[in-house]
């Protein structure tokens, strides 16, 4: 049995400050006293490790407007040890979310990710990943988490929440009222993953966010498939309605780029712009820019007549 705690310092940052033995005993008493080689047991161990020593590091991938053809933000995005079983972020927060230290997990992320952020200088806008869970067990953090960004060199303004589309809210209004406390301090909120996680159309309705990322299963060969095509165009309409700006997620091909820049859709990240980097991209490559800039295309997916 672990007895050592985990010291996650981050008083400047908001709240769980420290996970004490009794924490560490808490998330193993599930498992013990099965074997040591037990599976949970292990990953355990590790990301018992990870917190202990914050061996987490950020990356960031860029997000282009197809207004001004410059990027206009870039996502922080957090990788665990390279040698590590938890380097993907989906099995680090996975481990974390098993243990019970998922918002101890998030916070020291989203702290990584400011400081890295702040020293690369980048005068862009930040989205930074942040659960619904800790959006709710930091409320009251709010000045402190304020404090410790001003601190690190950035304005709040610089800085979306991106609500990650994993956790059901089962209270809509109590998470409502803990989300205007943040933007009551300045902070932009963004919805990720609309179209993949729980009633995406209704977060979308109550939390009125200032952007709207569309799950790349929309986005990935929308110029072959005229239901993708449509059910963007729809999305697209009604982000203009109520002030959202969409971000097209999964962009990979040029042909899929076009009828997005065609559609109207505001902005766009994937791996045909740029991935997520240590030294992030500062310039639009010059065959994105050449998209861009050119003639529009024919304002449909291939097959839609045949399908409408």
């Amino acid at each position: 049995m672990i007895t050592k705690a985990v010291q996650l310092s981050v008083p400047e940052i908001g709240a769980c400050e420290v996970l004490g033995p009794e924490d560490v005993d808490a998330a193993y008493a599930g498992i013990a006293p099965r074997p040591r080689d037990n599976t949970r047991f292990r990953e355990l161990e590790e990301l018992t490790r990870i917190l202990e020593t914050r061996s987490v590091y950020p990356v960031f991938q860029p997000i282009l407007a197809f207004g001004t053809g410059e990027i206009l933000a870039y996502e922080g995005l957090i990788r665990g040890p390279e040698t590590s079983s938890m380097h993907t972020p989906t099995k680090l927060f996975d481990a974390a979310t098993r243990a019970g230290f998922l918002t101890e997990l998030n916070m020291l992320c989203a702290r990584k990710v400011v400081r890295q952020f702040a020293k690369l200088d980048m005068k862009r806008q930040l989205f930074l990943n942040i659960t619904p869970q800790t959006v709710l067990e930091v409320k009251d953090d709010v000045q402190r988490i304020t404090r410790f960004i001003r601190d690190c060199g950035l304005d709040i303004a610089q800085v979306t929440i991106e609500l990650t589309e994993n956790q059901l809210i089962t209270d809509r209004s109590i998470f409502r009222d803990a989300l205007m406390l943040f933007r009551g301090a300045g902070f932009r909120v963004a919805l990720d993953d609309l179209g993949e996680g729980f009633s995406s159309l209704r977060l979308w309705s109550d939390l009125q966010p200032d952007f709207v990322k569309i799950d790349m299963h929309f986005v990935q060969g929308v110029s072959e498939d005229s239901v993708k095509f449509h059910f963007l165009k729809s999305l697209q309409h009604i982000a203009e309605g109520c002030g959202s700006s969409l971000v097209a997620e999964g962009v990979e091909t040029a042909a899929d780029f076009c009828i997005l820049r065609d559609l109207g859709i505001h902005n766009a990240q994937g791996f045909l712009i740029g991935r997520a980097t240590k030294e992030p991209l500062v310039v639009i490559p010059d065959q994105i820019s050449g998209l861009i800039g050119s003639g529009s295309a024919p304002l449909f997916a291939k097959g839609t007549a045949s399908r409408s």
